[in-house]
């Protein structure tokens, strides 16, 4: 569509009127009477923050943590990686710090095999084979009794065969067997090691041996990478050291576990053990299992430990041999059987402590620390405002307890209350 020449004169006379509309308000805006203009150049007035005195008790404390963990501890070494596989890796870790472990309990899938928990003194030394002999044969026949009834023995029998494959069916694998090769008269009902069991794996490969016949049979295997025996049952996870999908080195334990009553002890700093060999020590429970409950008896124990570098390794001592260094440990007494879920404590949980150092009477004066300045003859200061005319007067004061950002104060020279407002900062003040 063509414009027409008026509509060209009427579009450019609107935006014209609009400029100079906007201009007209820009100046509006801007304009301003003398006196507005010294008001706003002139220098802004003092102001002073402040706060009221307080009165009440003042406590200096120190806080520490202490951790409950049980008597009786017992590491479990990395196992060797399976038969036909290189590294062993932590294929599956079926449990969290603080669960139960009892006869029969996975606590580690090894390389898709599992780390069978057992009751028994002496760790597995070999792999006991259907048909075996020994101690260590009735060290796994007791363990299996206490689960299935097995018999004791001493012989890895039929029924004890039966009993394995039970328990690795229970927790959910195969259990493991090795092939060997025997004459064909002891793959019959008579072979006491495995009965019908010696039997079920014959591959039906006889082969002639100069007169006699030779056949493969399947025998079930314990490996002792698969048993874990524990002196006591249950116990409780403390802790994990495996990862997963991660190799499981033989430098320190896959896991620890716990036994025992419960124990709680605090690792102390220097301040806090020096606080705690003062007589008359005053302790809280806080945050933690423990917390409202009266704080009983404790002793101080000092025990030497590897020393830790800043960054949390250990100091190299001469000839490779680690430095050691004494640490002051605090070992409270106290009655697991007063914590009201005690079945669900975990170890390495830990326990808030609350040493009191200093109070001060309940109606003490108090202020913030920051209200507190110095004077030219070393005085310690207070500056009160009063008044409707805001008033200052400065009163020299004692501080005889600091704790958290605020002090407890007493007037040297001059009055102070409570509820006096005390200066704690000067804002726009020359020189402040």
């Amino acid at each position: 569509m063509r414009l027409k020449k008026s509509h060209v004169v009427s579009g450019v006379l609107a935006l014209a009127l609009i400029g100079a509309t906007g201009t007209a308000w820009y100046f509006a805006m801007q304009a301003q009477t003398p006196a507005q203009r010294a008001e706003e150049a002139a220098e802004p007035e003092d102001s002073v923050i402040t706060v009221r005195v307080d009165q009440d008790q003042l406590i200096e404390t120190l806080e520490f943590d202490a951790v409950f963990n049980r008597t009786g501890d017992f590491s479990v070494p990395a196992p060797a990686a399976p038969e036909g596989i290189e590294t062993a890796l932590a294929s599956k870790i079926p449990l969290e710090v603080g669960d139960e472990v009892k006869a029969g309990t996975v606590i580690l899938e090894v390389s898709g095999r599992p780390m069978i928990a057992l009751e028994g003194d002496v760790p597995a030394y070999r792999d006991l084979t259907e048909g075996d002999t020994g101690p260590d044969v009735k060290q796994l026949q007791l363990a299996l009794q206490q689960l299935y009834g097995t018999p004791q023995t001493g012989t890895f029998d039929a029924r004890t065969v039966a009993d394995v494959k039970k328990l690795y069916d229970n927790v959910g694998y195969d259990h493991a067997t090795k092939s060997e090769e025997v004459a064909s008269e002891d793959t019959g009902e008579e072979d006491t090691a495995g009965g019908d069991e010696g039997a079920e794996g014959d591959t039906g490969g006889d082969e002639n041996t100069g007169g006699g016949q030779a056949a493969t049979v399947e025998r079930v295997v314990v490996p002792s990478s698969e048993v874990v025996f524990l002196p006591d049952l249950p116990m409780q996870v403390s802790k994990i050291n495996a990862q997963q999908s991660a190799p499981v080195g033989t430098d320190q334990p896959v896991m620890v576990l716990a036994s025992g009553d419960w124990k709680l002890e605090a690792k102390l700093d220097e301040e806090t053990a020096a606080e705690l060999s003062k007589d008359g020590v005053e302790l809280e429970f806080g945050d933690g299992p423990m917390e409202g409950q009266e704080v009983g008896e404790f002793e101080l124990e000092v025990r030497e430990e590897a020393a830790e570098s800043e960054d949390g390794g250990m100091y190299p001592g001469e000839e490779g041999e680690e430095q050691t260094q004494e640490v002051t440990y605090a070992v409270f007494a106290f009655d697991a059987e007063k914590l009201e879920e005690v079945e669900e404590l975990v170890p390495e949980e830990e326990q808030e402590v609350t040493l009191v150092k200093a109070r001060s009477a309940e109606d003490a004066l108090i202020v913030p620390l920051s209200a507190l300045w110095t004077d030219g003859e070393g005085r310690t200061m207070l500056t009160v405002v009063e008044g409707e005319d805001r008033k200052e007067r400065h009163v020299e004061v004692e501080v005889t307890l600091r704790h958290d950002g605020r002090g407890v104060v007493e007037p040297v020279e001059g009055e102070l209350a409570k509820d006096d407002e005390v200066v704690i900062a000067w804002r726009d003040r020359e020189n402040a």
